[in-house]
């Protein structure tokens, strides 16, 4: 992506998780901004997951970055964050604005507002168009994918039987929500030549999963076994999806299990169907990784983070 650059740089702030327990010891934030301004946002976002680079589009400058979900509540506000959020802004100069994408339902947002957190009040933030995108959340998906399986379990349905448990399932649906804000932050970036700021509650679930999507659509790159490998290393692995507990590894929660990443498989898929010779892969491959992701043969998906893999030092193993 040609970082660092004249706006974006490396750093190694967050190097002992001091900042972010759950993002990598490396994060890229605009070149513009102090140390303190980053640690000043973490400390108003859930899980101190502060704003940060995801996707530089090399053609227009225009910028996808990732965060968790401010803990604004209905009158909160941090000038550090504006500060953050008006650097990335800036980083962009062909735009006059930047668009917040909302990955969840507005209802489910507006809810998270009673309990101290939701999203951002655009009378605080500079030139900001904000977008909810309306994506279920990991107990949704769950109910969903159960009931997927029970409809695929039937041992001699019918067609229209078949047909009718899928439609109730609503895992197709699901898929569509996520594949529409993956094309929705695509335009916004091609298009609209707009940096993009995604979010979900925490971020390191449906945001994953559209900040994904969208850099298979932006850059063929991505659609290379190299590429996607680096992708899901990338915006997955690094950044904190929580592999152990969304995929089951270990005896816990069963309340926190969801097909996140599997989702992200199926829009690959759902993509292959109708853009075929766009793909160096075949569905054998995406076959290969999801069954890897429970496997636990490769230390990649163990942990939740970065820092329970270096806990439980997987890459000396």
């Amino acid at each position: 992506m040609g970082i660092p650059n004249r706006y974006w740089t490396i750093t190694d702030a967050n190097r002992n998780y001091e900042i972010c327990s759950t993002y990598p010891p490396e994060i890229v934030v605009p070149r513009s901004i102090t140390l303190g301004t980053v640690v000043g946002s973490s400390k108003f976002r859930s899980k101190e997951r502060v704003p940060v680079l995801s996707y530089l589009y090399k053609e227009n400058n225009a910028a996808i970055c990732r965060c968790s979900q401010p803990l604004s509540g209905f009158y909160t506000r941090c000038v550090d964050d504006e500060l953050l959020l008006e650097a990335i802004s800036q980083t962009n100069p062909g735009s006059q604005f930047m668009y917040v994408v909302d990955t969840r339902p507005k209802l489910n947002a507006m809810a998270n507002r009673a309990a101290g957190k939701g999203y951002e009040n655009e009378d605080n933030y500079a030139n900001i168009r904000f977008k909810f995108m309306g994506i279920e959340n990991i107990h949704v998906m769950r109910n969903s994918l159960q009931k997927l399986l029970e409809v695929c379990e039937l041992k001699t349905p019918t067609m229209s039987e078949f047909l009718s448990g899928l439609e109730n399932s609503g895992w197709l649906r699901h898929i569509k929500a996520i594949m529409d804000a993956g094309v929705f932050i695509t335009k916004a970036v091609k298009v609209e030549k707009a940096n993009v700021l995604v979010h979900c509650s925490d971020g390191w679930d449906r945001t994953a999963q559209v900040c994904s999507v969208a850099s298979i659509l932006l850059d063929p790159f991505y659609r290379t076994f190299k590429g996607l490998m680096i992708l899901i290393e990338k915006e997955w692995i690094s950044m904190g999806h929580k592999f152990s507990q969304r995929c089951g590894h270990l005896d816990g929660d069963s309340k926190e299990v969801s097909p996140i990443f599997t989702q992200f498989l199926d829009c690959i898929w759902q993509l292959m169907q109708q853009f075929p010779c766009a793909f160096e892969f075949n569905e054998k491959f995406l076959l290969e990784i999801h069954d890897h992701i429970f496997s636990c043969q490769f230390g990649n998906f163990l942990g939740n983070c970065q820092k329970d893999r270096e806990d439980l030092r997987v890459y000396e193993k």
